[in-house]
């Protein structure tokens, strides 16, 4: 498949996306809390309620993006993007800081996976996963990309000033972008549909029980990937890790990422989408259970093979978000179908970190560690499942 320039459009818009919503808060929150005065805890708690607001976000955006097209919804979310980013730079007290955080979680859906993944179905039907794999290849650079761009620019502006600098490429990158994606709907056979509103499916039996099997899959992922990625460092120090080896490790997750999404994209035709999710999943829930080996003796190669395993599990799951679904349920209504499973994926990472976190201080490391391997069997139990259904 030759990478046509929409996909690839869609690859920097959903880096910007993520990079200017999600990556950036761990870089600036920290600099906002500084100057007001403000608890951490207090600062990354209204993060978590702005995660939440997602979670109420997703089903009206599923619901806007199959009645409207994809198109619609990222040009609208990229404005809505850049005004919040813009508010940011502008608040002044601690409940305008909660407003603009769950302002910009509830728009942040809007340019990031969910509705690229719904553009790229509509354009694609069926055979979208070669492009959702090639977006979420670019797009897995996001944070090697904003994290060294954001200290660089605190290096010579405020935190204010940064935050217009990131409204900024939203508005005049990520917009003319998405101005420029094809109108057009294609269905399930690459025809046209009538200008009418899309007609919903009611949910029979088996496809209520493929959702529910399919959300539970994604939550418990959502919930692992979100944890691991908020936490590690703080867990593998715990397990009597240096924080060299935890570095080290943690920095071999991205590339591990990237590389698994790269065997996806050119191998691609060797694996059904069940497969690979079944993969993804057991993938992740063999490296956390290598780093529980850690609790018997914490040596350098549980470490390192937990972040080979784990990195490539957590990079094709980022791919299954979009591909099992349309593999299932088709384009039809893919962006209710993907805004219904995004609520509880969003709900369980929005409460995992604390989660873990409380478990480790009150029953220690193994407890938040022994949840993390929990969560993980529970993903590939339901994948299981769900393939052999």
């Amino acid at each position: 498949m030759k990478a046509s320039p929409a996909t690839i459009g869609l690859g920097v818009t959903m880096t910007i996306g993520y990079g200017t919503l999600y990556y950036s808060f761990s870089v600036l929150a920290p600099e906002i809390a500084r100057e007001f005065g403000w608890g951490q805890s207090f600062v990354f708690g209204v993060f978590s309620f702005g995660l939440l607001a997602g979670a109420v976000a997703a089903p009206v955006l599923g619901r806007l993006v199959d009645r409207h097209g994809a198109r619609l919804i990222l040009c609208l979310g990229s404005m809505a993007a850049a005004l919040s980013l813009a508010l940011f730079a502008a608040m002044q007290n601690a409940w305008q800081f909660a407003v603009i955080t769950l302002l910009a979680e509830f728009v942040a859906l809007a340019v990031q996976y969910d509705a690229g993944f719904a553009a790229l179905a509509q354009s694609h039907g069926r055979d979208a996963r070669s492009h959702i794999t090639l977006v979420t290849l670019i797009a897995g650079f996001a944070s090697t990309i904003f994290w060294p761009l954001l200290q660089w620019l605190l290096t010579w502006m405020t935190w204010r000033d940064v935050y217009l600098v990131l409204a900024a490429m939203n508005l005049f990158i990520a917009l003319p972008i998405h101005l420029a994606l094809p109108r057009a709907r294609k269905g399930e056979k690459g025809i046209d549909p009538p200008a009418e509103p899309v007609v919903e499916i009611n949910l029979d039996g088996e496809r209520k029980r493929r959702m529910l099997l399919m959300a539970t899959a994604f939550a418990a992922g959502g919930f692992v990937i979100s944890a691991v990625g908020a936490t590690l460092l703080v867990l593998m120090r715990d397990l009597g890790y240096a924080t060299a080896m935890a570095t080290l490790a943690g920095s071999l997750i991205g590339p591990s990422q990237v590389s698994a999404r790269l065997v996806e994209y050119v191998r691609r035709n060797l694996f059904s989408p069940p497969l690979t999710a079944i993969i993804a999943a057991a993938a992740m829930a063999l490296g956390l259970l290598l780093l529980s080996s850690a609790l018997l003796v914490p040596a350098a190669g549980f470490a390192l093979a937990f972040a080979v395993f784990y990195g490539a599990g957590q990079g094709l799951t980022s791919i299954i978000r979009g591909v099992l679904p349309l593999h299932y349920f088709g384009a039809v209504g893919y962006g209710k179908t993907m805004g219904t499973l995004a609520s509880a994926r969003i709900i369980a990472s929005a409460i995992a970190p604390v989660s873990v976190i409380w478990l480790s201080e009150v029953a220690g490391p193994g407890a938040g560690l022994g949840a993390l391997v929990a969560a993980s069997c529970i993903a590939l139990a339901a994948t299981l499942v769900l393939v052999r259904r």
